[in-house]
């Protein structure tokens, strides 16, 4: 995957819009969808308005503020420039104490960024009555995955930020030759691509055509499952919902049974899956979200991937997590090895090609997982802290706007949910998706409830 990051803007070239950068990108060209990534912070003792000012400030320094520079030479990426907008976000609203989590989900609604005109980012805060702050940080996934806004916050409170070049440093002849040499260059990792999601498609369209599934589809009939009928009229948004446990009983129940934090959080969401009454044929398909970063000298706005496993059924809890916890460190090791044939890393160069109609049609034939996890591990410290402060409450998530209902329904996953742990408390956020069986938050909270309450852990929602 090819770098792009604040780093290589420092030798004074914009870089190129290329890797799940440009997936991102080509996913909001052709069907309009964005992908914001939000932190969220609850702030009990609050850290000042002038404060979150101030690392607004200091974020518009650095490697968020970007925008998209088109090229005109076909088949060549574009590139990213320092965008020349003003970074958004306001300070001024006051909430109550318990209306954190709410006033989080109403940013994330509310708020569209726009990477490609220069507004990847923004960055919100509201005073709470008892003396706290919620803050707010949304940043659009083609601008940068979480490793990168860990950076970018990092960097921000060093004051060690560096803006991308200006966009008339990629104009005039010079870059035109620079572009057409590009587009020469992507000719062959185009066709390589072709081959890759040819081959997947075809593989895909196989596997609906022999009913894949030697095992009836799990149903809604079992009374322990609780799901609502198919939508008429009006269809629901996705869901939101965000969730503390106490970090030591987390990993004290993982290794009860074999397993570790991402394979018990793998096994929590499986069986929210089952209790749901989600229709699987076959096998259940997870997809863990794994970092392609080398170490921390890796700055690449995007790196993240993904690799899949398939489970017989849900998991039951108080099953054994050997088997998950083995069948994921196989795939990581799978990944690493063959990532490059993975379908999600072979879309951008073949739209630089391609009539857009059928880069469409491709791309909504390849069948997507019916969950996704993302254990993100621990937070470092510096991203907790604003004007010296500590977040008291903290997650991350990373949502899609845009899809409509009927494509969520055809397309998976139905639901996602990412883990983060600060301090002694691990923060779950889901991400409901599928219409007809997490398109109500009372149901989906009873669902996460129930199944929490199976594997004996004790939680808060926001």
């Amino acid at each position: 995957m090819t770098t792009i990051a604040a780093g290589t803007a420092r030798t004074g070239t914009a870089p190129r819009v290329t890797g799940a950068d440009e997936s991102y990108l080509l996913a909001q060209d052709l069907f309009g969808v964005s992908a914001p990534i939000q932190f969220l912070y609850d702030f009990h003792v609050d850290p000042g308005a002038d404060a979150v000012a101030a690392l607004r400030a200091a974020l518009a320094q650095g490697s968020l503020h970007r925008a998209v520079s088109r090229t005109r030479v076909p088949g060549a990426r574009h590139r990213w420039v320092r965008s020349d907008r003003a970074p958004a976000g306001s300070d001024d609203e006051v909430i109550a104490d318990d209306e954190v989590g709410r006033w989080c989900d109403a940013c994330l609604r509310g708020h569209r960024v726009d990477p490609i005109g220069g507004a990847g980012w923004r960055l919100d805060s509201a005073a709470t009555e008892g003396g706290g702050r919620a803050v707010s940080l949304l940043v659009s996934h083609m601008v940068a995955d979480g490793q990168a806004v860990y950076r970018a916050l990092a960097e921000a409170a060093a004051g060690t930020g560096t803006a991308l070049p200006a966009a008339a440093s990629v104009g005039g002849i010079r870059g035109l030759r620079a572009d057409v040499g590009d587009a020469i260059g992507q000719v062959g990792a185009a066709a390589n691509s072709v081959r890759v999601l040819v081959r997947e498609a075809v593989r895909n369209r196989r596997a609906t055509s022999t009913g894949t599934a030697a095992s009836s589809p799990t149903t809604g009939n079992d009374p322990a499952r609780t799901f609502l009928p198919p939508m008429v009229g009006d269809e629901p948004e996705p869901t939101l919902l965000t969730v503390d446990v106490d970090a030591t009983r987390w990993k004290q129940r993982a290794a009860e049974f074999d397993g570790t934090p991402n394979s018990l959080f793998t096994a929590v969401l499986s069986g929210v899956v089952g209790r749901s009454g989600l229709p699987i044929s076959g096998e259940l398909k997870v997809c863990v979200a794994v970092s392609r970063r080398d170490d921390e000298s890796d700055d690449r706005a995007n790196a993240s991937g993904g690799v899949w496993i398939r489970l017989p059924k849900p998991i039951e809890p108080g099953a054994d997590l050997g088997a998950v916890r083995a069948m994921s460190k196989r795939a990581f090791v799978d990944y690493a090895e063959s990532g490059a044939d993975a379908v999600a890393d072979n879309l951008q160069p073949v739209v630089r090609l391609l009539p857009r109609r059928i880069v469409g049609r491709l791309m909504r034939s390849i069948a997507g997982p019916d969950v996704t996890v993302s254990n993100l591990g621990v937070a470092p410290r510096n991203s907790l802290r604003i004007g010296g402060r500590d977040a008291a409450g903290f997650g991350i998530r990373a949502i899609m706007q845009g899809t409509p209902a009927e494509q969520r329904r055809k397309q998976g996953p139905a639901v996602a949910a990412w883990a983060v742990q600060h301090g002694d408390t691990v923060t779950m956020t889901f991400f409901g998706i599928h219409p007809d069986h997490f398109g109500d938050v009372t149901v989906v909270r009873k669902l996460i409830d129930d199944e929490l309450d199976a594997w004996g852990l004790a939680r808060r929602f926001w």
